[in-house]
């Protein structure tokens, strides 16, 4: 395994991790954590981390306690003394944790993310030893009194002493009140004294045990009081005698458990370890993305790390089999190393198990070898110049370098004379690429920039420069090469006007007609681009803006419904108070017999056919674009003319006008609101052109959602024996298109597939031809 670490800048991804580690035995496996090249090893610690950062997110962080790992677990031996107090009240700690993290784990209804953490139920929780320990210690750390009845026992009587002692001192300084400097009891050498004046220091009868600076006073202890004492100092030695026969039964018990104790430990070890990971992701936006074992690289929004995410810019790339070489190319400082640091240490935090700031589509490949050579890192100790540094290296890699190797190099070729350095760098390509590797070079040279342009399997991509400010925009423009913009900085910087003209004149006798091209395209892409990103600003606002009309329309729908369903009701109440007073009034009637018998039938019978209840119509509006149930065919479709009350219907692959009997409006759900946008999409999808092929708008669709709505027009255009179909899904980031390419060479009904021509959507455009 050869990574270059130290140049991608790993080693403070390590840092910045253990700033969440709560124990020295965790810090110590992330700083000796190397990248693993087996992709079930990684995969799985993905997964781990992923399921660990799910579980911060929903219950918040593990309850592990710092520094967690004491040494009387993770070092033990078979000793002969017992657990000291300090030490047994560590482990008390460890088992306090056990309690909380059993807990925490019992909290967590989702037990999708435990699978992935399956050690988990490893775990022993020692619930009689926890109990022992509490039996033993209180809250404050102390040995409690009841302990073992011996210990209660010697305790009482320590107790009982003492109060014995008190009562006589407080006797005995009453009593010889006359003869004391002080009437208060005095402790000296943890004896109770008395203070005597001097000159009776024969009065009292004892044991002394201090005398003041002055010699006036004399600190006696009372004979009466020293039988007590002497009782207090035994049951003292006796409560010793009992603590240590406590810390032994208590240092024996743990011994029984030193194994799972340590099994416990090696898991929360583990967990910190995953938990520092988590809480790093949370803190770059970090996620689990896509692995692959067909040495691709596919990058969408990916952002470099130790960046301030919310201002870094993303970049998007694809290298694989067709295209395994990236040139970017652009002015210093224009981001170009940064594009090629993130790459390589988002694959290096990747074989760690990390999750990246990218995002979840983005795919990566688990290499062998990651080689770097990157900035001006020439050696002073061993008198290297900049170019003799950067050929070292390479030997070293030219050397050393597999099949599955991803190497990234940092202009190329420079630190000597300009055409020898592309001569170099060409020669130094081309033996890379004679295996499957993946590169990525940066430079400045034009004369890479047409031979990557000459070359197949050569991708380009520049960064976006601002001419205006002189300050770099960071993103990568694909297919285009970038400018240096030499003349302009330093035009820019205050360098004479007439040596910016001479320059100019110079440039322009050596400046190719390709490369005025490639200038004038560059120029006309960037604009591009940013008009693209200010119509992006728009479209997001238009969609807050639909939903926001969604919302209100559907609350209006529910409010209509509600106050017809109220208005159904009032009149229905009214309609049978009626019908009751009706039949009442009959049968006064009836009894008075006022009327005849056929008046009264006629009557009856009237009110027979009444109807039983009052319905109030709810009449629907039907406007172009709404989504409707056709109740003679029972298919649902899009309203996209009304004309003479006829009302046009897209349907599947039908086309057809109804009246508006026939038809009826669907509330769209706010979990249907997908589907709603997906069969909008699929109406003007399903259109057959004049030329005989079906036009499939994918733009706006997930990477995951391609395949599912390439599986129902396919079907659909073999059975309605469509010969081709073109599949529409833009420029943008190239997700949707990867996705169209992947279904394409994975499909036995395609047999054949193209880009646009022009007029058909150049690149934005697949046209496929169906067996």
């Amino acid at each position: 395994m050869i990574f270059s670490k130290k140049s991608l800048e790993f080693d403070v991804i390590k840092t910045k991790i253990t700033k969440y580690i709560l124990s020295k035995s965790a810090e110590k496996i992330i700083k000796s954590l190397e990248p693993s090249t087996s992709i079930l090893t990684v995969k799985s610690m993905l997964n781990e981390t992923d399921s660990m950062l799910n579980l911060i997110v929903k219950y918040g962080k593990l309850p592990l306690m710092e520094n967690y790992d004491i040494s009387v677990i993770k070092d033990f031996r078979d000793i002969e003394r017992s657990f000291t107090i300090d030490e047994l009240l560590d482990i008390r700690l460890f088992l306090v944790m056990e309690k909380t993290i059993l807990n925490y784990i019992k909290h967590i209804k989702d037990t999708s993310n435990l699978i992935n953490l399956n050690y988990l139920s490893n775990l022993n929780f020692h619930n009689k030893l926890f109990d022992d320990f509490n039996l033993v210690f209180n809250n404050y750390g102390e040995i409690n009194d009841n302990a073992t009845a011996n210990l209660f026992t010697i305790r009482k009587s320590i107790y009982n002493s003492n109060k014995k002692l008190n009562d006589k001192m407080q006797q005995l300084l009453d009593v010889n009140k006359d003869y004391l400097s002080e009437k208060v009891i005095v402790n000296r050498n943890n004896r109770l004294c008395l203070a005597v004046k001097e000159s009776y220091k024969n009065k009292i009868k004892g044991v002394v045990h201090d005398i003041s600076a002055s010699g006036q006073t004399y600190f006696i202890e009372p004979e009466a009081a020293l039988k007590i004492t002497a009782e207090i100092e035994i049951n003292k030695l006796n409560e010793e005698k009992e603590i240590i026969k406590i810390l032994s039964s208590l240092t024996n018990h743990v011994v029984e458990n030193i194994e799972t104790l340590k099994m416990n430990l090696v898991i929360f070890i583990n967990l910190d370890v995953l938990s520092s990971k988590a809480l790093y992701a949370l803190s770059i936006d970090g996620v689990k993305p896509k692995l692959n074992d067909t040495q691709d690289i596919i990058l969408i929004n990916a952002k470099h790390p130790l960046l301030e995410q919310k201002n870094a810019i993303p970049i998007s790339l694809t290298l694989n089999n067709k295209a395994n070489m990236l040139l970017i190319t652009g002015p210093n400082t224009g981001g170009k190393t940064v594009a090629l640091k993130t790459v390589g240490l988002l694959t290096l935090m990747i074989q760690s198990g990390m999750l990246v700031p990218t995002s979840p589509d983005s795919s990566f490949n688990v290499f062998e070898k990651i080689y770097a050579d990157i900035g001006d890192e020439q050696s002073i100790e061993n008198s290297l110049s900049t170019f003799s540094s950067h050929m070292s290296k390479i030997v070293k890699m030219l050397n050393e370098y597999t099949d599955n190797s991803l190497i990234l190099l940092d202009e190329l070729g420079s630190g000597t004379d300009p055409n020898e350095g592309v001569a170099l760098a060409i020669a130094i390509i081309e033996e890379f690429r004679k295996k499957e590797i993946k590169l990525i070079v940066t430079s400045h040279y034009s004369e890479l920039k047409n031979y990557a342009y000459e070359n197949e399997g050569i991708i380009t991509a520049s960064v976006a420069f601002d001419k205006e400010t002189l300050k770099p925009l960071y993103y990568l423009k694909h297919g285009i090469s970038g400018e240096s913009h030499a003349r302009l900085i330093a035009s820019r910087l205050g360098v004479k006007s007439d040596v910016i003209k001479r320059a100019d004149e110079l440039f322009t006798n050596r400046q190719t007609d390709l490369a005025k091209i490639m200038s004038k395209l560059n120029d006309e892409r960037t604009a591009l681009d940013l008009k693209q990103e200010k119509l992006n600003g728009e479209i997001k606002k238009y969609e807050l803006s639909k939903i926001k009309y969604d919302d209100a329309y559907e609350k209006l729908l529910k409010n209509q419904e509600q106050i017809l369903n109220k208005i159904t009701k009032q009149e229905q109440e009214k309609w049978e108070k009626s019908v009751n007073e009706i039949k009442a009034l009959i049968k006064k009637l009836e009894e008075s017999k006022q009327l005849k018998t056929h008046e009264l039938a006629e009557i009856k019978g009237s009110l027979a056919n009444a109807p039983k209840s009052i319905t109030i119509k709810n009449e629907e509006i039907i406007n172009v674009g709404d989504q409707v149930l056709i109740k003679s065919y029972q298919q649902y479709g899009e309203v996209v003319s009304i004309k003479d009350s006829k009302y046009r219907v897209i349907f599947g692959l039908f086309d057809l006008e109804f009246s508006k009997d026939d038809l009826r409006l669907e509330k769209v759900k706010e979990k249907n609101k997908t589907t709603k946008k997906r069969i909008k999409k699929t109406h003007s999808q399903d259109q057959v052109t004049k030329s005989g092929d079906m036009r499939v708008d994918l733009r706006g669709f997930r990477y995951e959602e391609v395949k599912e709505e390439l599986d129902r027009q396919i079907d659909n255009a073999l059975l309605s024996n469509l010969k081709s179909l073109t599949i529409i899904h833009g420029f943008g980031t190239g997700a949707v298109r990867n996705a169209v390419y992947e279904y394409i060479k994975a499909s036995k009904y395609i047999k054949s597939h193209r880009f646009g021509r022009e007029g058909e959507g150049l690149n934005g455009v697949t046209i496929i031809e169906l067996k």
